[in-house]
């Protein structure tokens, strides 16, 4: 792990909006996801790892598919 500290709150927010963009679409790359999130590649990937940890994403190839809410 990279040492980054996520704060409950924005990781709430940041789920939500990923619910949100999954009316539009099931899947999201990093792109698209820092795209959404205004966040650097750099910041992107370890919180995409932590989502598919928190099984709010499930990655597949280069892209994340967005579980269902839970």
């Amino acid at each position: 792990d990279g040492g980054m500290v996520f704060h409950r709150e924005a990781l709430e927010g940041l789920k939500a909006t990923l619910w949100k963009y999954r009316e539009r679409s099931d899947r999201i790359d990093v792109g698209a996801f820092k795209d959404l999130t205004g966040t650097t590649r750099k910041s992107a990937i370890p919180l995409l790892e932590h989502l598919d940890r928190m099984r709010v994403t499930r990655r597949e190839g280069n892209s994340r598919v967005i579980l269902p809410r839970s």
